[in-house]
């Protein structure tokens, strides 16, 4: 059940999933930082008026001047210390609203704040994010950075590049027509989503123009969040062309918690979006994959140097599905227009175990993204050399590391395949607890189909521990190892009654109709389904303990 998620359009959400959104923030979310008791982070009017008010027989007007005026009567340096003070740069820390933001999957977003706030928010999450202030960065790309951070006004360590009074403003496209064209361009195809800014900000205006003069009436529709904003607020903002997102505010409930909420349930909506229109090569990881996000899952995301994935194919997925894991990787999953990012945080979100080879920088931030969620973090294995140690990034995750081995060497092979088989028994056994429960707990919140597809879940693996023992149906198993064909085997047949057998025959039709389209199933048909896949479930079990 989701709060705010509603007061989004749709197009605005079809944008966000599709990776065509792109932030703005301003300073009115730097209010949202954590300070010392008595502090108050100001808004931008509040810090026009607190520097103002050291200048002599100076009436107020607005922010932008004051802050010229400033400038104009104590010298720029003394503007900019000023200005440090005021926003409390040596003792403020990032908010909740921040992380929460910082934990969506954007890789670009644009900030007219000089301070500090999103690049300590996403190295508290372990996530690279490199600001961009100058023209000569544009051209510099940097694959290890997850985020790029467009600091549009400078910030802070870079006085001589803030702009901060008039006449920065009025010289802002001529000093930095790169910048004004780089952020034209991203606006193509993207669209534009204001958070913390007013229709009296100079740098809302700013940006604005810069849309308008370089993209005029092409330009993509724009959105900016308020929160319980009067009507003739939004038909400001309806004027300029930008529509308004009012989420309602609440008693008991601040602006930050508002924001903390409605980004968290931005970023589920997203990653579920992105795997509904994903297409997985993989048929079980497809039926994982179908879950809803809080099902506990078999899925197990590789993250692999792509020069080793085809071994992890041939070698690694028939350990995972021993165990009755569902593998994928990034590249099993296909949607059109994906943003990567996106898709490998959404992949990570449902997986219940990360195997990550430490033999690539992508792999090791690919690991840092599980690590940045706010929810429990997956089980790992990690692969890497001898003396491997776990890279910044992943350091606090805790996981079984499996040295790499010589490929050229038999012995080191079979030894490396022995120790992967024991980290995934071992990861099986954490989760399979929350596995038997999951079809009942799934049926009694009303999630009927997702109980189908766990029930059957569980019934694979059982089923392939029973075919294991037997070496006919072992090398049978490795021919075929799909869900339907185990059902089929002959050593199964002849472990299930007639009547029992024919009933899983008959489930599993509707298994699949679930998990390869929208069939609906009624809390009366789901129960069945779910009772008789346990008795074969219990059956298979006895069989394996006598």
């Amino acid at each position: 059940m989701t709060e705010y998620l509603e007061f989004f359009p749709a197009p605005f959400l079809e944008d966000l999933v599709q990776g065509r959104c792109l932030p703005f923030i301003g300073a009115g979310f730097s209010v949202n930082a954590t300070l010392p008791p008595g502090k108050k982070m100001p808004d931008w009017d509040s810090l026009g008026r607190a520097i103002a008010a050291a200048l002599p027989d100076y009436e107020y007007s607005n922010a932008l001047e004051g802050l010229s005026a400033y400038s104009h009567e104590f010298s720029r340096v003394k503007l900019v210390e000023a200005i440090a003070e005021e926003l409390h740069t040596s003792t403020i820390q990032p908010g909740r609203p921040h992380e929460e933001f910082c934990r969506m999957p954007f890789d670009r977003l644009v900030t007219t704040n000089w301070d500090f706030l999103l690049e300590e928010a996403y190295a508290r999450l372990k996530r690279y994010c490199m600001p961009v202030l100058s023209e000569d960065q544009l051209a510099v790309a940097n694959a290890a950075a997850s985020v790029k951070l467009l600091k549009m006004h400078g910030d802070l360590h870079h006085p001589g590049r803030m702009v901060v009074t008039e006449d920065d403003y009025d010289a802002f496209i001529g000093n930095f027509p790169l910048m004004s064209t780089y952020l034209s361009s991203l606006l193509i195809d993207r669209t534009a989503f204001f958070i913390g800014y007013s229709l009296d900000d100079p740098d809302l205006r700013q940006i604005w123009h810069i849309v308008k003069d370089r993209l005029g009436s092409l330009r993509r529709p724009a959105y900016v969040l308020q929160i319980g904003a009067a009507p003739h607020a939004r038909a400001r903002f309806e004027r300029r062309g930008v529509k308004v997102i009012n989420l309602p505010s609440a008693p008991g409930r601040s602006y930050g918690d508002v924001l903390s909420i409605a980004f968290r349930e931005l970023r589920e909506y997203w990653s579920e979006g992105i795997i509904s229109r994903s297409t997985a090569t993989e048929p079980e990881s497809k039926v994982e994959l179908a879950l809803p996000r809080t099902s506990q899952s078999r899925l197990v995301f590789f993250s692999v140097p792509t020069q080793c994935a085809a071994m992890y194919k041939e070698h690694v997925y028939p350990i995972a599905e021993r165990w009755g894991f569902a593998p994928v990787m990034a590249a099993d999953v296909v949607a059109p227009g994906d943003n990567l990012m996106a898709k490998i945080y959404a992949l990570i979100n449902k997986a219940s175990l990360v195997l990550v080879d430490l033999g690539s920088p992508n792999t090791a931030f690919e690991a840092g993204l599980a690590a940045s969620g706010d929810s429990d973090s997956p089980e790992f294995i990690f692969v890497g050399d001898e003396q491997a140690r776990l890279p910044g990034d992943v350091s606090g995750l805790e996981g079984a590391l499996v040295s790499r081995a010589d490929p050229e060497s038999s012995v080191d092979w079979a030894v490396f395949l022995r120790r992967l088989d024991h980290a995934f028994h071992r990861a099986f056994e954490v989760i399979r607890p929350k596995l038997d429960d999951e079809p009942t707990r799934l049926l009694k919140q009303g999630e009927y189909r997702a109980a189908v597809l766990a029930s059957f879940s569980l019934l694979e693996h059982e089923l392939r521990r029973l075919l294991e023992r037997s070496s006919a149906g072992s090398m049978r198993l490795r021919r075929a190892p799909i869900l339907g064909a185990m059902i089929q085997d002959t050593v199964v047949q002849d472990a299930l009654p007639p009547s029992l057998r024919d009933k899983i025959a008959t489930h599993y039709k509707v298994r699949n109709e679930i998990a390869h389209t929208d069939r609906r199933v009624s809390a009366k048909g789901a129960t069945v389904i779910v009772m008789d896949v346990a008795e074969a479930v219990n059956i298979v079990r006895r069989l394996m303990n006598d």
